[in-house]
C-alpha cells in the first residue's frame, strides 16, 4: 500500500535530507527555490499532458490520492528528484574541489 510514497521516502527524500545537510554551506537558497519552482512547473505540464494523452497512468491502489489529475506523490517527486540531482552535483563538486586543493598542496 502506498508503494510510490514509500519508494520516494527511501530513495529520494531521505537521501535529500542527508545531502542537504552536507551541502548546507554551498546552497544558495533563493537560487535553489527559483530553480525548483521552474522545474516544478515544467514537470506538471509534462505530466498532465502525458497522462491526458494516455502515455502513462498510475495505479489507484499504490497512491495516496489525486490532485488535479496527478498523484500527490508525483508533486513530491517533482520537487525532490531535481533537488536530489542538485545535491548530488554539489557533493561531487565539493569532493572534486577538495581533491584539487589536496593535489595543489602536495605539489607545493
Amino acid at each position: 500500500m502506498y508503494l510510490y510514497l514509500q519508494l520516494l521516502c527511501i530513495f529520494v527524500i531521505l537521501p535529500n535530507i542527508i545531502l542537504f545537510y552536507l551541502n548546507r554551506k554551498k546552497i544558495h537558497l533563493k537560487t535553489l527555490l527559483l530553480s525548483l519552482f521552474i522545474l516544478f512547473l515544467i514537470a506538471i505540464l509534462w505530466d498532465q499532458l502525458s497522462v491526458r494523452m494516455g502515455l502513462w497512468s498510475f495505479s489507484q491502489n499504490e497512491i495516496l490520492g489525486l490532485l488535479f489529475g496527478l498523484p500527490i506523490e508525483e508533486y513530491l517527486f517533482f520537487i525532490f528528484v531535481p533537488l536530489l540531482s542538485i545535491n548530488i552535483y554539489l557533493l561531487i563538486e565539493k569532493i572534486l574541489a577538495a581533491d584539487k586543493k589536496k593535489k595543489m598542496n602536495n605539489n607545493s
